[in-house]
């Protein structure tokens, strides 16, 4: 049985995430979660190490650029 792969999406907006996550998921990807901040994002990345992240520049408390800078390290 093959691995699915595994995806977090980082946006500000539910209605985005609902909505791409409801494809992905069609599409064979499981979402592993949808934090709409920076800080919960971080959080997430690092207990669940996903292998793709959809990633808002613009989230509230660490934006994407901060939270790229975070997970740099993992």
């Amino acid at each position: 049985m093959d691995k699915q792969t595994t995806v977090i999406i980082a946006d500000n907006s539910e209605i985005f995430s609902e909505r791409l996550g409801s494809l992905l998921q069609a599409e064979g990807f499981q979402v592993l979660g949808t934090p709409a901040d920076g800080e919960s994002t971080i959080r997430m990345i690092t207990d669940r190490s996903p292998d793709i992240l959809v990633l808002d520049m613009m989230l509230s408390k660490k934006d994407g650029i901060s939270v790229l800078k975070a997970i740099s390290t993992l």
